[in-house]
């Protein structure tokens, strides 16, 4: 009975970009595009020249993901990871994360006020519309 050969990748735990974005649910390019700007430290490489990633690289990509989701810029994480790469520790990044978020968070309580009075203009408009086709028919 033959064996299917193993992979590298199977046996030490890294996986080829698309086995990552496809988990991920990004395309190649994006995972790319983050190492070509520093937010991924420059990935193995295997000795034909592909790009392998590890669970930490899994990790870390989701986490890029979440922030993109709570609001922050490429230029936040960047700013972010130039402070993690000045002292190596989370201690030293996670107020300035804090303090990224608490503007995020008043623009975004600014945009809900925003939409809150759209809302109401709106609904003022169409009452205002439905009192003239009640005044017409």
């Amino acid at each position: 009975m033959s064996r299917k050969p193993v992979s590298t990748s199977e046996t030490d735990g890294t996986m080829p970009i698309s086995v990552l974005a496809e988990k991920l649910g990004i395309s190649p390019r994006t995972i790319r595009y983050y190492e070509e700007i520093g937010l991924l430290d420059t990935v193995r490489r295997t000795s034909g020249g592909k790009r392998i990633y590890t669970d930490d690289d899994f990790r870390r990509l989701r986490f890029i993901m979440k922030l993109k989701l709570l609001g922050l810029t490429l230029a936040d994480m960047q700013e972010l990871e130039d402070i993690y790469k000045i002292h190596r520790k989370n201690s030293k990044v996670f107020p300035r994360l804090i303090e990224q978020l608490d503007t995020h968070k008043k623009e975004v309580d600014r945009r809900i006020q925003e939409l809150d009075t759209l809302r109401k203009e709106i609904d003022e408009f169409q009452e205002r519309m439905r009192d003239k086709i009640r005044k017409e028919t």
